[in-house]
C-alpha cells in the first residue's frame, strides 16, 4: 500500500479542517505548517451557517463549541443616539433557522483550538510552526508517480504527493501555484473591516450592536460585540478606500494603521470617541486586525495546478460575508472525500487520480462558495448612506424587517440553506480504517 504524503500549508481553520479528514485515508501522512511560532488563536467572533452546522455535527464538534460558544442574544440596529431602532434575536436553540446572530457563534481561538484537538494525538498528522513555503515545483503531470519538491524557508527540501494551500486571502502558495505573471485574483469590493478589543464599561451591550456614522468624507459603520464580560470587541468599517489605511496596512505599521482609522472615525457619533481614545491608547487594542473588503476571484479551472490545490479563502476568499467559517470547514471534507473514494478504487493514488480529485471538488463546491460573489461592489455603493436623512431612512426600513422578521428570509441563507453535503462513505471511520 503506497502512502499519501501531504503538505498543508495555514493553519487557520481549512487547514487543520482538512487534516483531520485527510488522516482518515489509510496510509496517508500529513504536515500542517504555520508560519506563526505557535497556534495562531487570536481573532474575533465567527459563526458557523448552513451545511456548515452539518460538517461540525459530522466531524463530532458539536459539543465542544458549544461548550465556547458565545451567548449573544441577538443583533440590534441604533441611532446615533443609542436608540434601539431595529432587533433580530439570535436562531432558537436546535430550530435549525438562521438569524443575524447564528445558533452557533464562537470565538476563532476557540474553534482553532478545537480544530486542532483532532488531531494533536493521530500518529499521522504533524504540526510544525514558524516554518513557510518558499518555493516548489512540479514534476510532469503524465508521471504517475509525480512529486511537488517543496523548499521551506528554513532552506529544508521536502517532496510531496499533494500540497494544499490553506494559507488566506493573500496566499502565497496560491502565488506561485499560478505563476509570477499571473494576475493578481484579489479585488476590491469596499472599504475595511477592522476590529480590536477593549475593556468593558457598564451599559456595554451583549447584543451584536451597530450604528451608521453620518460624514462627508464616507459612510462609516461602528459594531461592538461582547463575547465575555471583561471585553467589549470594537468592528470599524469604512466604506470606502483610504491612502493612509492603505499604507498602513502595506507597511505593517500597527501605530500607523491605528492613527488611519483613528482619523477616519475622528467626527464620529454615538461613542466612537471612546471607542478611538481606547483604539490609540489601550494596550487591550494591540490585538487590531485589519482588512480590505475583498474576493478571490479565479477562472473556472483553476483551484487546481497539478498536485497543488486551493482550499478555503485561498480559492474563494469573499471578505466579511458571513459564511467564510462554513466554507472553510465544508471545503476539505470534499476535498478529502473525493479523494478518499479514489483511493478506494486504487491504492496507490497516482497522479491522474489526485488531479481528479482536485477537480471534481472545485466542481461540487465551487458554485456554492461563489454563490455571493459579485454582489458587495453594487450593494457597497449603495449602502450605507452617509446622511443624517438617508441613515434615519435606513434605520427604519431596517425596522420594518426585523418586525416582519425578514431575516429568516433574506439573503444567501435562502440561496444555498438547502444544500445538503455529499456521503462519502469512504471518509467514514470504520470504512476508513479498512
Amino acid at each position: 500500500m503506497a502512502s499519501l504524503n501531504v503538505l498543508i500549508v495555514g493553519g487557520g481553520i481549512a487547514g487543520p479542517a482538512a487534516a483531520y479528514w485527510l488522516s482518515r485515508i489509510p496510509g496517508a501522512r500529513i504536515t500542517l505548517i504555520e508560519r506563526s511560532p505557535k497556534m495562531r488563536t487570536t481573532g474575533q467572533q465567527l459563526d458557523i451557517r448552513v451545511a456548515g452546522v452539518d460538517i461540525m455535527k459530522k466531524m463530532g464538534i458539536e459539543p465542544a463549541v458549544r461548550a465556547v460558544r458565545c451567548k449573544e442574544p441577538g443583533t440590534q440596529l441604533i441611532d446615533t443616539d443609542g436608540n434601539t431602532k431595529a432587533y433580530f434575536p439570535a436562531a432558537e436553540h436546535g430550530s435549525g433557522s438562521q438569524s443575524l446572530t447564528s445558533d452557533y457563534e464562537i470565538m476563532r481561538g476557540d474553534l482553532v483550538k478545537i480544530l486542532y484537538s483532532l488531531t494533536e494525538n493521530s500518529p499521522n498528522v504533524r504540526h510544525v510552526y514558524n516554518t513557510m513555503v518558499q518555493d516548489f515545483t512540479q514534476d510532469d503531470e503524465s508521471d504517475p508517480n509525480a512529486k511537488v519538491h517543496v523548499t521551506f524557508s528554513d532552506g529544508r527540501q521536502e517532496d510531496y504527493d499533494l500540497v494544499i494551500a490553506a494559507d488566506g486571502t493573500g496566499s502565497k502558495t496560491r502565488k506561485i501555484m499560478l505563476g509570477p505573471d499571473a494576475p493578481d485574483p484579489r479585488h476590491r469590493t469596499g472599504g475595511y473591516i477592522a476590529y480590536f478589543s477593549m475593556l468593558s464599561q457598564p451599559g456595554d451591550s451583549d447584543r451584536a450592536t451597530t450604528c451608521q456614522l453620518p460624514g462627508s468624507r464616507m459612510a462609516r459603520v461602528v459594531m461592538t460585540r461582547k463575547d465575555c464580560p471583561e471585553f467589549t470587541r470594537i468592528y470599524l468599517m469604512p466604506t470606502q478606500r483610504d491612502e493612509a489605511v492603505d499604507a498602513a496596512l502595506k507597511s505593517g505599521d500597527l501605530a500607523a494603521l491605528k492613527k488611519a482609522l483613528a482619523d477616519v472615525f475622528e467626527d464620529g457619533a454615538w461613542e466612537t470617541k471612546r471607542f478611538i481614545e481606547a483604539l490609540l491608547h489601550a494596550p487591550e487594542a494591540d490585538d487590531l486586525y485589519c482588512t480590505p473588503y475583498e474576493e478571490v476571484r479565479l477562472p473556472e479551472g483553476s483551484w487546481s495546478k497539478g498536485r497543488v490545490v486551493l482550499l478555503g479563502d485561498a480559492a474563494h476568499s469573499g471578505t466579511a460575508n458571513g459564511y467564510g467559517t462554513s466554507w472553510g470547514l465544508i471545503g476539505p471534507y470534499i476535498l478529502a472525500g473525493e479523494l478518499a473514494t479514489l483511493y478506494k478504487k486504487d491504492k496507490s493514488l497516482p497522479t491522474a487520480s489526485i488531479i481528479q480529485a482536485a477537480k471534481d471538488y472545485e466542481k461540487i463546491w465551487r458554485p456554492i462558495a461563489l454563490a455571493g460573489h459579485g454582489g458587495s461592489e453594487w450593494l457597497g455603493s449603495m449602502l450605507p448612506p452617509r446622511s443624517a436623512l438617508g441613515i434615519g431612512i435606513a434605520n427604519w426600513l431596517v425596522g420594518v424587517a426585523a418586525y416582519l422578521r425578514l431575516d429568516k428570509y433574506i439573503g444567501i441563507d435562502g440561496a444555498v440553506g438547502k444544500w445538503k453535503l455529499p456521503d462519502y462513505p469512504a471518509l467514514d471511520q470504520d470504512q476508513a480504517s479498512d
